[in-house]
Parts: C-alpha cells; structure tokens; sequence
C-alpha cells in the first residue's frame, strides 16, 4: 500500500558519483611495466591500473624473493623461500587455483603459510578457500596473525578462517623457514580494531587500508573507527626500515607517500582550527544554523547539518592545494572524517589542535 510518504523524495542531500578527474597516474612519477623477472628499481611505480583486467593477476618482483600480485584492486605480497611460499593476505574475491596459477609463474614452490594484515573480510576472505584447496594436496596451511585479529575473526564470526598461530600485539617477530619476519600490531583502534603490518626480511612492508601511492586517501579515509589511531600507525610503519610497500589496493608505494598524506591531512586539520572552531567556541554555529532551519530544529538534524557545512568549508580550504592528485575526487570525504576526530578529541584553546605526525621508531 502506497502512502503519501513513501512517494516523496527522499529528505536528505543526494550526492551524485565522483567524476574520475585527474586518472590513477601521477605525470611527476615514473611507471614501468609490470615483470616478474626484474627487480623493481626504488622509486618506481608499476604501470597497472587499480581495476585491470577483470580476473587477472598482474605481478611484479621486488626483491630476491619478495613479490607484489594484485587482481580486481586487491593486492598480496608473495615471499618465496627455500621449502615454500608466504603470502600477506588473500582477499575475499581469491580463486585459489588462479592465484596458485599466478604464483607458479616464478616458483614451483607450494604455498605454505598466510599472514593476514587485518581481520577484514575483503583482504582475507579467501584464505579459507585457498585453505580447503591445500588439503586437497595434503599441505596444511599455516595462518599467522596477531592477537588483535584473532579476537575480530572470532568476534564477527565471518569468513575469514581462524589463524593457527597467534602472535602477540605490539611489534612482535615470527619464524618462515629460516627467516625471521615482523608482525607489527602498535595501535587499538585505526582503520580496523585489529591492524598489523608485515614486514619481510629483505625490506618490504606490507600494510593495508592506509596511505596510497602518489594520491591523497581512499573514501572517508578507508572507513577509519579511529583518525588518530589511523595516523599514530603510519607513524609506526614510518619508522621502520624498508624499501618498498604493499598497501592493498593499488600500486607499489613508499615512504614518500606517507610523508604526503601527513602534509595533506596537517592542512585539514589546520582548516578545521581556523574555519570551523572559531564559530563553535563562540557559540555562533549553533545560532546560525538554528536561523536557517527554522524554529523547532532538532540537535540530530542540526548535527548532520552542521558536520556536512564543516566538511564543506574545510574541502574548499584545502582543496586548490591538493586537487591535482588522483582521488582528490573525494576530499570532502576526508574532511569530514577529520571534522569528526577535532570535534571529539582536540581543543586548540589548550594548543591541542591536531596530531603529531613525526615517525615512530621500532621498540
């Protein structure tokens, strides 16, 4: 039965989707097309888009024996040691016999053990499937990951098949043949309530949901529950030493990159500090926006409001400086996260007016 409410339109601002503006490529990077017998050369990009060829596994080398694949903008980082392989996560939309059939392409060596980044599905939901068609060749494989993830997996109940070994939180080291290998597991809450990164022993570092190569953040900053979580482990992974990076969904990246998301997200929050905080301390906002709604506005509609103006300011402020990276796109997505993690936890009337972003060494 039709009522008069369902057929009005729906009473909330409409985005339309992003246009694609400036590509996936940065004009001032370099870009070579992806090999599996050449080593990567420090400071080079992979010429693969993030959505290639649908099913397609593109890999290139980067080191004596550490690989980056991606396929469908998912991406895993493959080491090959003297009995087996390691990899570093395997997403949801993994068929294993075309995986497999990407790793034989430069070892004949079986998979053997799985570290996952984090606990969500769509990076490891399909270490289960690889699992299943393991046994089926008699190879029991070993899934490695942190107490943090451990406790998620369990928690959802999802997909994700349930580590084997459990490795402490914190910056803790794990055995892979005669290598020894870092799972670092520093912040409670970033993107995830369970985030770690992998770092191998020839220097590349796996960690997922992040920074992006030679761009400003996913979406809404990757869906981050914690901002400055999401910052203070860059900061961690900042302080590491290595060469090379996976990041999860896109191209081969660097230290660089984080230093470029740290300057770009400082300006949001020093937009926040000077166009959105001096109308709150005063009082003003809420006067403003109670004129232009109307008598009887409510503080739910009043929030939603006042935190879409915010983001809205705080995009325009930045955004001349930084709309010719790729994913500029969605900047007042990034805004809006920030306005949110000023809001509830800094106060420039105590100089507290944004995060540090100074590199964390290991301990």
């Amino acid at each position: 039965m039709s009522t008069a409410a369902d057929e009005r339109e729906f009473p909330f601002q409409h985005l339309e989707p992003a246009p694609l503006i400036n590509g996936w490529q940065m004009p001032s990077e370099t870009y070579v097309e992806p090999s599996i017998t050449q080593k990567l050369k420090v400071g080079k990009r992979i010429r693969v888009q993030d959505f290639g060829e649908p099913g397609r596994w593109y890999v290139q080398r980067l080191t004596e024996r550490t690989y980056f694949m991606i396929c469908n903008a998912f991406a895993t980082t493959v080491f090959v040691g003297d009995e087996g392989v390691l990899l570093v996560d395997a997403s949801n939309t993994v068929v294993p016999a075309d995986m497999l059939a990407a790793i034989r392409q430069f070892t004949d060596l079986p998979l053997r053990a799985i570290v996952y980044s984090h606990a969500h599905t769509d990076h490891n939901g399909g270490a289960s499937r690889l699992q299943a068609a393991l046994r089926e060749q008699d190879i029991e494989l070993r899934i490695i990951a942190s107490q943090s993830a451990d406790r998620e997996i369990r928690a959802h109940r999802n997909n994700v098949a349930p580590p084997t070994e459990v490795v402490e939180d914190g910056r803790s080291i794990f055995r892979f043949e005669r290598w020894n290998f870092v799972l670092g597991t520093p912040i409670v809450a970033a993107h995830s309530a369970a985030d770690s990164y992998v770092l191998t022993p020839d220097g590349v570092i796996m960690y997922v949901d992040f920074n992006y190569p030679g761009r400003v953040p996913l979406a809404y900053i990757s869906s981050s529950i914690n901002i400055t979580g999401w910052i203070d482990f860059l900061r961690h992974v900042l302080g590491e030493d290595w060469k090379f990076a996976n990041l999860g969904h896109a191209n081969v990246g660097y230290k660089r990159d984080i230093e470029r998301t740290f300057e770009y997200l400082g300006d949001l929050y020093d937009a926040y500090a000077t166009e959105i905080y001096p109308t709150w301390a005063t009082g003003s906002a809420i006067g403003e926006s109670v004129q232009i709604n109307g008598p009887g506005l409510t503080a739910g509609v009043f929030w939603g409001n006042y935190v879409d103006q915010s983001a809205e300011i705080m995009a325009a402020k930045v955004y001349p400086k930084w709309k010719h990276l790729p994913q500029s796109e969605v900047i007042r997505s990034h805004a809006y996260k920030v306005f949110e993690d000023c809001f509830l936890n800094w106060n420039p009337e105590v100089g507290a007016v944004r995060p540090e972003f100074s590199p964390i060494p290991p301990r």
